[in-house]
């Protein structure tokens, strides 16, 4: 008999097959065509049956990987506050600090909310994903967004 390991993830995996068959149940009115000549549900069909796949990967590590027992984990809410928040930031500072400072401020802000991460890491990814992201929005895109903004005045004339 299958024995569940991580209740957790099972219950997770359950869950993505749930909602994947609902939004394929939601969309059985639309014409899902194929590869070539896709209709209006093909996509959502491939998203849905993608997500289901997930799901019972899931399920399948769940009772296959032993966890330890203990108690529930008290929960991270300097976490959930900085994560929640972070978009809202984004979407304030953009305007004025552009892309490149805006990027940076919020992925080191909310790494300080995960207990494994280190300071170092967090500023070298943050640096990294902050030129990423002004190459691939602002060079490669050519969205009107700039990589600094008017509060930089030094820099924001540069680029």
């Amino acid at each position: 008999m299958l024995k569940i390991r991580n209740g957790r993830d099972f219950v997770g995996g359950v869950t993505m097959i749930c909602v994947g068959l609902l939004f394929i149940w939601f969309g059985r009115e639309l014409q899902v065509g194929n590869s070539f000549q896709m209709g209006p549900g093909y996509f959502p069909t491939m998203l849905s049956l993608l997500l289901m796949l997930i799901g019972a990967l899931i399920i399948v590590q769940s009772l296959m990987v032993e966890t330890e027992e203990s108690g529930p984990e008290a929960w991270n809410w300097k976490a959930y506050f900085l994560v929640i928040l972070a978009p809202v930031g984004f979407g304030l500072l953009l305007a004025g600090l552009g892309l490149a400072p805006t990027m940076f401020l919020l992925i080191v802000g909310v790494a300080t909310a995960s207990r494994y991460a280190n300071w170092r890491h967090s500023i070298l990814l943050a640096l990294f994903l902050a030129v990423c992201s002004v190459v691939l929005f602002t060079k490669l895109l050519s969205l009107p967004v700039s990589a600094f903004g008017p509060w930089i005045p030094f820099i924001g004339d540069l680029f």
